[in-house]
C-alpha cells in the first residue's frame, strides 16, 4: 500500500510522476479515440483529462481560499484530517466506483486537446498555489472531501496525485476495451 508523502519534495516528485503516467497512459489511446466514450456509459480519455482538470483547479480555488480562512481547527481535527494509507487506497483503487459529484463532472464539449489544455493549466494553478502558501495554511486549514471526510489542504494535494493514478488506471481499461 502506498504511504502519505512525509516532504514537499516527496510530494512534488509524486505530483509529477502520476501526472506523467496519466499523460503516457492517455498518449496510448490512438487520436481518434481520446473522445469516444468507452462504451459502457463511462467517460472517454478526453472527459477523464477533463474531469482530473476540474479536481485539480478546485484544490488550487481551496489553496486560495485556504489563505484567507481563519485556523480553527484543533490540533486532533488537523490529525484526523491527514491522508492516510487507506484514504490513499481508497482513492486509488478502480474496484471501488464512484460518481463524482455534479461540479467536477466533464462537460461533454471540450475536444482531447481542448482537455489537455486545462490539465497543463490546472496543474500550473494548484503547482503555483501549492508553493506558494503558507505551511501553517496547508498544514492548518481543513476542507471536506465528498467520500473520504476533512482533509487538510495539503493531504488535498497529494490526493490530487492520487487521483491521477487512479484514472490513469481508467485509461488503461479504455485501452484494453
Amino acid at each position: 500500500m502506498t504511504q502519505p508523502t512525509d516532504s514537499v519534495t516527496a510530494l512534488l516528485a509524486l505530483l509529477q510522476v502520476e501526472r506523467e503516467h496519466l499523460l503516457a497512459r492517455f498518449a496510448a489511446i490512438p487520436v481518434e479515440q481520446r473522445a469516444l466514450p468507452d462504451g459502457t456509459g463511462g467517460w472517454s480519455a478526453a472527459q477523464i483529462v477533463e474531469h482530473v482538470a476540474r479536481v485539480e483547479g478546485n484544490v488550487a480555488r481551496m489553496i486560495a481560499k485556504g489563505a484567507e480562512l481563519p485556523q480553527t481547527a484543533t490540533a486532533e481535527e488537523v490529525q484526523a484530517a491527514q491522508f492516510t494509507e487507506q484514504s490513499i487506497g481508497w482513492v486509488r483503487h478502480r474496484g471501488t466506483k464512484v460518481e463524482a459529484p455534479e461540479r467536477v463532472r466533464p462537460s461533454e464539449s471540450l475536444d482531447a486537446d481542448a482537455a489537455l489544455a486545462r490539465l497543463r493549466a490546472s496543474r500550473t494553478a494548484v503547482l503555483d498555489a501549492f508553493t506558494a502558501a503558507d505551511p501553517a495554511v496547508l498544514d492548518g486549514i481543513i476542507f471536506p472531501h465528498p467520500f473520504i471526510g476533512p482533509l487538510t489542504l495539503r493531504a488535498w494535494v497529494e490526493l490530487v496525485a492520487h487521483h491521477d493514478a487512479r484514472h490513469a488506471d481508467q485509461m488503461a481499461e479504455l485501452l484494453r476495451a
